[in-house]
């Protein structure tokens, strides 16, 4: 755990992480099932995005709420809380679409908040979604709940990014193997400032850059790779800077360093621009597949109840998504 002690300067937003839960369905789909079934190449698909293998809902068995109850359920148990303890949930998607690919096997609307409340048992929390921030979605949505715990006088927030973009994904285009599904629920609760585990967060926009993202006619996903690949590392290497710069801090400080799980090309060039260490960075997207605004947070998930991160370890993820949005959090676990 680093020693150094670090405070909230730059944020007015006290509160401690106290529970973090993941969830990714069914059985992972490895390069040989892309190859046999779209005709893309295995070795093409690990040298130019890293993932080996990747995890599709059955969206007859589970969609987005039922992925994400999963999730919701751990962080609820990590956290020692029951359901009527939560007073604020907040939701994130990128791949919902009204109709094309629902939140839910029995309602054709694209909310996650709502039916997520009534699965969870959340009665006492008011509940919503963010849309449109995609990849950076829990940067934004852990800013959000944490400004509304101290604004509106609440204890608990539930913050849950989930994603299943099989039903929107191109298979004519090879970029479309890179994405997974899965979903991952934090909970955020609010404390003195002293005490504050979220340290810092940054987030950034360029709307210039909006049309490198698409969706075609038949509600399919259209990315242009080249533009992303090439603006990405430099925007999450900035991003990272900014907040090393803002709370006095050196990357030797940090315990832990998420990247987004976005591209194993990308992620080598933030880490070799910066500098990270091998032993402080850590990736699922080896066997998770890029699973947008799931996963930087479901990457921490998963090695906080593996035991390799530690309570109090801190922790930075950055992001880059769809906008462009980009941004990273700072925070012990």
């Amino acid at each position: 755990m680093s020693s150094k002690q670090i405070k909230q300067e730059n944020i007015n937003a006290p509160a401690i992480m106290l529970g973090v839960g993941h969830y990714f369905p069914g059985e992972p789909v490895g390069n040989d099932t892309i190859h046999r079934e779209y005709g893309f190449d295995e070795k093409w698909i690990v040298e130019h995005t890293g993932v080996i293998k990747r995890h599709w809902a059955d969206d007859s068995k589970e969609r987005f709420v039922d992925i994400a109850q999963k999730a919701g359920e751990m962080a609820l148990k990590d956290a020692g809380l029951s359901p009527e303890d939560i007073d604020i949930l907040i939701c994130t998607s990128s791949t919902t679409r009204a109709t094309f690919n629902p939140s839910t096997r029995y309602n054709k609307y694209m909310d996650v908040a709502p039916p997520l409340q009534a699965v969870l048992g959340l009665k006492n929390a008011f509940v919503f979604d963010i849309g449109g921030v995609a990849c950076v979605g829990f940067v934004d949505v852990s800013v959000t709940a944490t400004s509304l715990l101290r604004s509106m006088k609440k204890k608990n927030a539930m913050v849950v990014c989930v994603e299943n973009p099989k039903p929107v994904l191109n298979f004519k285009f090879k970029n479309s193997t890179l994405f997974g599904a899965g979903a991952v629920a934090v909970i955020w609760q609010s404390c003195p400032r002293e005490e504050s585990g979220l340290i810092d967060a940054v987030i950034h926009t360029d709307g210039s850059n909006f049309n490198n993202f698409d969706i075609d006619d038949e509600n399919k996903i259209l990315m242009k790779g080249k533009n992303v690949g090439s603006f990405a590392p430099k925007a999450l290497v900035s991003a990272s800077r900014e907040i090393l710069e803002r709370n006095h801090m050196e990357l030797d400080d940090i315990d832990w360093f998420i990247p987004h799980q976005a591209n194993i090309n990308i992620i080598n060039e933030v880490k070799e621009t910066l500098n990270i260490s091998p032993d402080k960075l850590l990736i699922n997207i080896e066997r998770r597949g890029n699973t947008s605004s799931v996963g930087g947070p479901s990457c921490f998930s998963e090695y906080y109840h593996e035991g390799k991160i530690k309570k109090g370890d801190l922790v930075y993820n950055c992001s880059f998504g769809r906008g462009y949005n980009w941004g990273g959090i700072l925070f012990r676990a």
